[in-house]
């Protein structure tokens, strides 16, 4: 798993992706959680659904290649969009499309 430590506005945050929801055919939208840490309390968990044509924008290869290099490009997208609302000021529970 890609724990990735980030600070937003003074405040420093863990973001740690847990489960993928992955299937034997061509996924179209993963799903996953990332649980946001503030000096190792969790403050919120993301639910994080990642599309397919994102994927594809970012890395084509990813939706080809093995699980190793799927999870690196589906945890940027959405550690992108938890840090933005991080940014926004909102560390809670919510669900988050990238």
């Amino acid at each position: 798993m890609t724990h990735r430590r980030v600070e937003v506005d003074g405040t420093a945050y863990e973001l740690e992706p847990l489960r993928t929801s992955l299937t034997d055919g061509p996924s179209m939208l993963w799903g996953f959680q990332v649980h946001v840490r503030r000096d190792g309390e969790l403050v919120g968990i993301k639910t994080c659904f990642v599309g397919r044509v994102s994927v594809q924008f970012r890395d084509p290869a990813a939706l080809e290649g093995p699980i190793e290099a799927l999870l690196p490009v589906l945890h940027a997208l959405a550690f992108e969009k938890v840090i933005a609302r991080l940014r926004e000021g909102e560390p809670g529970d919510e669900i988050i499309f990238a």
